[in-house]
């Protein structure tokens, strides 16, 4: 049987190269590199006390170095917000909070699922009116680093 004695030196040239050739295979992405962080928000939207299902929630940040965010509440009126992905929270900061839940209706009233002729529907905000501007709505948030609850946002008409 022949053996070999191979130098320490070789060891750690190999793990050395095998370093370099895994940090040189890494690519840049344009889609996340430069992100601000941002930290797990969530909440829940009551109108007069009763959750709002399938509102949309918009985050403005007041620091125009932040990044705006959104949510979509679920049928008990949750949400998780995101920035970037599905669920991955605000940035650090204080938000302008919009809310809106609009169905499309007809010129009876009557709730449409399906537009067939341009003109032939109207928006209707579900939420007063007030809550969906930035300006007017008087909600803000605050959002740190860490997890943050943002609790009950009750709305009123």
């Amino acid at each position: 049987m022949l053996r070999r004695n191979i130098p320490g030196h070789t060891y750690a040239l190999l793990a050395g190269l095998l370093l370099l050739s895994i940090g040189c295979t890494q690519k840049s992405d344009k889609w996340t590199d430069g992100r601000p962080p941002v930290y797990p928000s969530s909440g829940q939207i009551l109108l007069d006390g009763e959750p709002i299902a399938e509102a949309t929630i918009t985050f403005q940040p007041v620091d125009p170095t932040g990044r705006g965010g959104s949510a979509i509440t679920d049928g008990s009126g949750y949400f998780d917000a995101q920035t970037f992905e599905p669920g991955d929270g605000l940035t650090e900061g204080m938000h302008n909070v919009s809310i809106r839940k609009i169905q499309m209706v007809d010129r009876n009233g009557n709730v449409v699922e399906e537009i067939r002729e341009p003109g032939s529907v109207v928006e209707k905000n579900l939420v007063p009116d007030k809550y969906s501007k930035f300006d007017k709505s008087g909600l803000q948030v605050t959002i740190s680093t860490g997890k943050n609850d943002l609790g009950k946002i009750e709305l009123s008409k």
